[in-house]
């Protein structure tokens, strides 16, 4: 997407309308405040990287460079800047739920540095952002593995294919899956993946579900864990 070309973006209050800030304008313009935020976010200084990247984020929700998609591609930038640091291995930290569950903060807060310089307020928000998802995290790595754990144990049990590492692996790189994706990942036949599916679905591990010509088998657990705030 193209940086904005044309004049007249403003951001509103989404219930009063009341118009809270207007982004600079102009192309040229705003291709020059992101070189400068380049350049910042890139700075070999000893700025802790937390602080940084809560200073770029506002910077670049202020910059505000597209029609659309700002906010989440803030918030992608936020997990890369975080890997540049060495912080992360891998993008792994959903910090948007703690944002959103916060929302209002957020954008109270954004405006505030605009209208008053309130920065600090902004980094401390930024930062107990950052460790709450972190908690968030961990504990939701800990459930996943408890999960695995318990579920390979029980499909040792219910068919031979609860011993196939592979066949394991599948029942947890989604939350579903098909007997097209077991058979050629475990290099099996296509109805031998059908009835080890099917035999976690007697035995309460799996749900199958009819998507058109497709059955999928889902992993009714895992969903739960993935979804459940931690």
């Amino acid at each position: 997407m193209a940086v904005r070309a044309v004049p007249g973006t403003r951001i509103a209050n989404p219930a009063t309308r009341q118009v809270v800030y207007a982004p600079p304008e102009g192309a040229d313009l705003i291709r020059d405040k992101l070189a400068a935020w380049e350049r910042f976010v890139h700075a070999e200084d000893d700025l802790d990287p937390l602080v940084r990247r809560a200073l770029a984020h506002y910077q670049f929700e202020a910059i505000h460079p597209f029609h659309d998609g700002n906010g989440r591609t803030g918030r992608v930038i936020n997990i890369l800047m975080l890997i540049q640091a060495g912080l992360l291995r891998d993008p792994i930290l959903y910090l948007s739920r703690a944002i959103i569950d916060r929302k209002n903060d957020y954008y109270r807060l954004l405006r505030a540095v605009t209208a008053e310089g309130a920065w600090i307020d902004w980094i401390l928000y930024m930062l107990e952002v950052v460790r709450e998802s972190v908690t968030s995290t961990i504990r939701k790595i800990e459930a996943v593995r408890l999960c695995q754990e318990n579920i390979a144990e029980r499909a040792r049990a219910a068919t031979p294919g609860g011993r196939d590492v592979q066949f394991l692996a599948v029942l947890f790189e989604q939350p579903y899956c098909r007997i097209n994706t077991v058979a050629d990942r475990c290099d099996v036949s296509r109805q031998t993946a059908s009835v080890w599916l099917h035999a976690l679905v007697e035995a309460g591990l799996l749900s199958d579900v009819r998507a058109g010509r497709e059955v999928l088998f889902v992993n009714d657990e895992f969903l739960n864990v993935l979804t459940r705030p931690e």
